[in-house]
């Protein structure tokens, strides 16, 4: 096996581990928020862009459409968001957080911070710059796809 296949190998089962950890992280955060993962996603999503539409929110989880839309008739249903015809486009519709929706979007941030820094308090002191650079260029690799 070439080096670069190997690097390739190394990468991916790194990358398995680190998304199943992640996911795990996630839905313990979200049902401690009282919404799915999903939700706790979208809010954070909303809470970061401020007003969006279901097209750009649909993109940015990487979900149908119709499955978004669903999904933020559930969270307005439970009084975490409004939907309201677009201001500069009457066939889109602009999603916000309500006071609870944004209650609980900074609640969900708070506890990831939380389990975040747990994280890397258990790394070696010595590499967590170098982890972190890495992940931030990982993370802008991903943000561009």
């Amino acid at each position: 096996m070439s080096s670069a296949a190997a690097d390739q190998e190394r990468f991916a089962r790194a990358a398995q581990v680190v998304a199943r950890g992640l996911g795990r992280i996630s839905r313990e955060r979200a049902r401690a928020g009282d919404v799915t993962p999903q939700q706790a996603e979208t809010l954070q999503l909303i809470a970061e862009k401020g007003a969006v539409s279901t097209s750009l929110l649909a993109t940015l989880l990487g979900i149908d459409p119709s499955t978004a839309s669903r999904n933020l008739a559930g969270l307005e249903r439970a009084g975490f968001i409004t939907r309201k015809k677009g201001a500069e486009d009457a066939r889109q519709t602009d999603v916000r957080l309500t006071p609870r929706g944004k209650r609980t979007a900074d609640s969900v941030a708070a506890d990831a911070l939380s389990a975040m820094a747990s994280v890397l308090e258990r790394l070696p002191r010595a590499e967590r710059g170098k982890i972190v650079e890495a992940l931030e260029a990982l993370a802008r690799t991903l943000d561009g796809m």
